[in-house]
């Protein structure tokens, strides 16, 4: 099974930080991602979870042409329901917005507790994700990007912070902790794009609009971190 770039990079990082055995795929659309991964023995089980039932149809349709109908099970329902009455190690959820993604986490936060990794992939708004996980206790142990269909994503390794003397600021909520202090030319690449973004935006508000303000700090946070590469 061949995946997308992006599906790809969420699969290496899955790899690379598995613990346990046990995954749970939220919004799993076509299933590529939970059967890739058994398929190729790197975990034992998953449940392929989707709120909608025609994605959940092409789960099964995936789970059906590769014969892991004993390992990898569709789950009809919303964020985690599905799987709260079953033991998870990991759980990944990508491929949606960083205001779902953080509705999801919020409302079974007691669940969580017993999961060991979280592996999560917002398709905007990264910073508002980064935000909400900072403020819950969760820390992020690492941090990839990659170009797929001329769209730059971030996935998030993330994990229970014990360690409350770790501690972040908005630098790291707006670019990422790992990622600010590992800037490859994806991440330049990206500011880059942003600051011109917010540049034709703030050209077309006035100097008294709030929102002027507001780009005007990102731009200067923009400025700092990329140094001359403006």
């Amino acid at each position: 099974m061949k995946l997308s770039k992006r599906l790809q990079l969420i699969a290496d990082v899955i790899i690379k930080y598995k613990q346990g055995s046990v995954l749970a795929d939220i919004g799993t659309d076509h299933g590529y991602l939970p059967c890739y991964l058994v398929e190729n023995k790197i975990i034992a089980s998953a449940y392929a979870c989707d709120v909608a039932k025609g994605p959940l149809e092409s789960s099964k349709e995936t789970i059906k042409q590769y014969a892991l109908e004993d390992r990898v099970f569709p789950m009809l329902g919303s964020g985690l329901n599905p799987i709260l009455n079953r033991k998870v190690d990991m759980i990944s959820i990508a491929g949606m917005g960083a205001y779902l993604i953080c509705e999801i986490l919020d409302e079974h936060r007691e669940y969580l507790r017993d999961v060991k990794v979280l592996f999560l992939q917002s398709n905007a708004n990264n910073d508002h994700l980064r935000k909400y996980l900072f403020a819950n206790d969760w820390i992020i142990i690492d941090e990839q990007m990659v170009k797929d269909a001329g769209h730059i994503y971030e996935v998030m390794v993330i994990t229970a912070r014990k360690n409350k003397a770790i501690t972040y600021n908005q630098k790291d909520e707006e670019f990422g902790p790992i990622l600010i202090n590992n800037q490859t030319p994806l991440f330049k690449e990206k500011w880059q794009k942003q600051y011109q973004v917010y540049k034709k935006i703030q050209n077309t508000l006035s100097q008294d609009h709030p929102r002027y303000h507001e780009i005007d700090n990102k731009m200067k946070m923009i400025k700092e971190v990329l140094h001359d590469c403006l």
